[in-house]
């Protein structure tokens, strides 16, 4: 039987389609669904894209953690504590003198001084003069490798007997060879020989003894040949005191030098001083009109030469070279500058140094020559060290 419901609502009254529509609507959405009744699933048919990277924008986490400031009295004391430790650590530390420097720091500062600077600081006090003393040799060489170069292969020093091997030492106290070698040993004015017990007396240190004794002599009249006054003569055969005294004071120097490498460097600064203030001695003795002598020597002032002897290396060819030795005072007119064992090549425009080598050669012709040998005191013949054996025929 149906039942025939009214609308509540006369409003909503409309033709059968319209009344049809709520029917479906309800049916719908009406919680219990007939079984029987069809119905159609739509699927979306839009790809689904790729999964997108996130980016972490976010910077890293950084730990500003820190720990509490600690207020107390017992903190401030502790830490007035440590800071008056730590004042004492660098007071400890801080040099109180350049002697607290370390040892190759002091000795390359000393090292680049000029040598009467360090003449001078040995007079400071004694812990200062301990520590040029014990270092001096490096000291000197250091010196002499940066100022005096040049000077150091134009005077070699003379060796000490002492530093000879035996066998060298027996063969240059042969009497026979004094014998021989007694013009070398003819004494000069200016010049005290040398005593063979305590320096060699081979052909090159006997030059070398007498050209050092020779460059100090005549650096000290340079006074009277700048100031153009003429040298004191002495008498052949006759030895007055001041000489006397005066070639024992230069033989001495050498002495020293022979020991003492600082003094080298002393006696090398000597050779430094003059060649500046060194003009043509023209006034007493005639010149030779074939050498070019230039108004100053080298061509350089004092601010050139100051504490070095680079100078020296500078074009030689209108300077002449010191082939021979001064033998007489005299010789100082018409001498410009006193520097020996070089000799200036034309072709290569430079200075050439040979007196490098002579001394092991005069040793090993000594050796040779001068040896005892079994039939000069009924001994068996020494071995000669370093010779060469004999040729076989």
């Amino acid at each position: 039987m149906a039942t025939v419901t009214k609308s509540r609502n006369p409003s909503l009254e409309s033709p059968s389609i319209s009344a049809e529509l709520p029917e479906k609507v309800a049916s719908s959405t009406s919680p219990l669904v007939s079984a029987e009744q069809d119905y159609t699933i739509v699927q979306s048919t839009q790809k689904l894209g790729r999964k997108t990277a996130v980016v972490e924008d976010d910077e890293p986490l950084v730990d500003t953690t820190a720990a509490m400031a600690k207020n107390s009295k017992k903190t401030r004391r502790l830490q007035k504590q440590q800071q008056k430790r730590l004042q004492r650590a660098v007071a400890r530390d801080r040099p109180e003198s350049f002697l607290d420097l370390p040892a190759e720091l002091l000795q390359e500062i000393l090292g680049c001084l000029r040598p009467s600077d360090v003449f001078r600081l040995q007079l400071l006090n004694s812990a200062t003069r301990d520590f040029i003393q014990q270092n001096e040799r490096a000291i000197a060489k250091d010196i002499v490798d940066r100022r005096y170069w040049v000077l150091q292969r134009c005077f070699p020093l003379p060796i000490r007997l002492e530093e000879v091997d035996e066998h060298t030492r027996l063969a240059l106290l042969n009497p026979r060879r004094e014998k021989m070698t007694e013009i070398h040993k003819k004494p000069y004015q200016h010049i005290k020989p040398l005593d063979p017990r305590e320096v060699c007396s081979c052909p090159s240190c006997l030059v070398a003894w007498n050209n050092l004794n020779v460059a100090l002599d005549f650096a000290y009249f340079q006074g009277h040949l700048n100031h153009r006054e003429p040298l004191p003569m002495i008498p052949r055969g006759s030895s007055p005191k001041w000489n006397s005294e005066l070639t024992e004071a230069h033989a001495r120097i050498v002495e020293r030098a022979i020991s003492s490498p600082l003094t080298t460097v002393g006696t090398l600064l000597r050779q430094v001083r003059f060649p500046p203030q060194t003009r043509v001695h023209q006034h007493n003795k005639m010149i030779s009109t074939k050498t070019f002598h230039p108004s100053t020597l080298y061509q350089v002032t004092e601010r050139d030469a100051n504490g070095s002897d680079e100078f020296l290396e500078r074009d030689g060819a209108l300077v002449r070279p010191s082939y021979d030795v001064p033998f007489n005072r005299d010789n100082y007119y018409s001498l410009l500058a006193y520097v020996p064992n070089r000799k200036w090549s034309k072709d290569e425009r430079r200075w050439l140094y040979y007196a490098r080598g002579a001394h092991e050669r005069d040793l090993e012709w000594t050796r040779r020559w001068f040896l005892p040998k079994a039939g000069d005191d009924g001994s068996q013949p020494v071995p000669v060290p370093g010779s060469q054996p004999a040729m076989k025929t």
